[in-house]
């Protein structure tokens, strides 16, 4: 077998037509490509998901082994996927975000221990630091949900008592974790100023948590799937009869904001770069600039895409639908 020299497979397919470049600081017109991302060795191409990305050119995910059905916690180095020994041995792992430090927040379990939310540091130049987060009193950790870049987590519980689930988040600000319980509501993100984004059963609009105070969203009364939170500003969808939709960015919690020929928003970054789809639900992705279209993601074996994460370097990640192969979108 020969080794790949690289981990990533430049896509001969690029968007045509230049648009403005994502980055804050970039001011020349570029062209989307796709890079196709591939497994480590032993795991196949077509079963990698990318969640998380330090967007310094690293990134983390899973890679399901369908020998087992279950997946491997995977990172990727300058492209080169690696599964760290650390987390070799987590069944039934999830990442769910990663941070600019390169930490990774994941939930799992491993041999002998129950089911935890963890971070795991250091991961991609070195063997890596794993640490489990203590249950608050009273409370079971069940999954992780999202960490920001000063380092606070945010996760989802279960109340000892009752049953019903809570949300917990640690902030670097505070003592110790703090336990959001909120009648149908939960945390679903988390900012990097601590707000934590709210979801609402029914899809209905959820709203802001800050320092204890709720503030709700408002500005829209269809059913609406809201995604992402980042520097203030709530990427979702508002749904209306199959398949029609519009994407929206809420800049305030009463403003939301409609995306040109914007069909669903799914993922956002700090300087306001968004990918979804155009149009409507399944229509191909797309990618804006605040509610700006900047042009099509382009497929090297067509078809369209799931977008998962959006780095803050405007490198996006997502899958798609075709062979579900984890592609990598950079603006060149």
């Amino acid at each position: 077998m020969f080794r790949r020299a690289a981990a990533l497979t430049v896509a001969v397919l690029a968007l045509g037509a230049a648009v403005m470049a994502p980055a804050a600081t970039a001011a020349a017109a570029c062209s989307w490509t796709a890079h196709k991302i591939v497994a480590p060795d032993g795991y196949s191409d077509t079963e990698v998901t990318i969640t998380g990305t330090d967007s310094h050119g690293n990134y983390a995910g899973h890679v399901l082994d369908r020998n087992v059905n279950q997946g491997k916690v995977v990172l990727w180095t300058d492209g080169e996927p690696r599964i760290p020994d650390a987390l070799a041995p987590f069944a039934y792992p999830n990442v769910a975000d990663e941070n600019s430090a390169g930490t990774v927040l994941l939930d799992g379990g491993l041999p002998g221990t129950s089911w935890g939310v963890y971070l795991f540091s250091g991961g991609h130049h070195g063997p890596g630091t794993l640490t489990r987060l203590p249950d608050p009193a009273g409370y079971r950790l069940d999954s992780a949900v999202a960490l920001n870049d000063r380092g606070d987590v945010l996760a989802s519980a279960t109340d000892l008592g009752d049953g019903h689930r809570v949300s917990v988040l640690w902030s670097v600000l505070a003592a110790g974790p703090q336990v959001i319980d909120l009648p149908d509501r939960h945390g679903m993100d988390l900012d990097d100023d601590g707000t934590v984004l709210l979801h609402a059963p029914d899809n209905k609009l959820g709203g802001l948590w800050r320092a204890g105070v709720v503030t709700p969203l408002t500005g829209e009364d269809r059913p609406v799937l809201i995604r992402q939170i980042r520097n203030g500003v709530v990427v979702g969808t508002a749904i209306d009869s199959w398949p029609a939709s519009r994407a929206l960015a809420w800049h305030g919690p009463a403003d939301p904001r409609p995306l040109e020929q914007g069909g669903t928003a799914e993922a956002t970054n700090k300087h306001g770069l968004i990918a979804g789809s155009l149009t409507n639900l399944i229509g191909p992705s797309a990618v804006w600039q605040d509610t700006k279209l900047l042009g099509l993601l382009p497929f090297p074996d067509g078809g369209y895409a799931d977008v998962y994460v959006v780095g803050d370097d405007g490198v996006i990640f997502g899958n798609t639908d075709s062979k579900h192969a984890a592609l990598r979108w950079t603006c060149d």
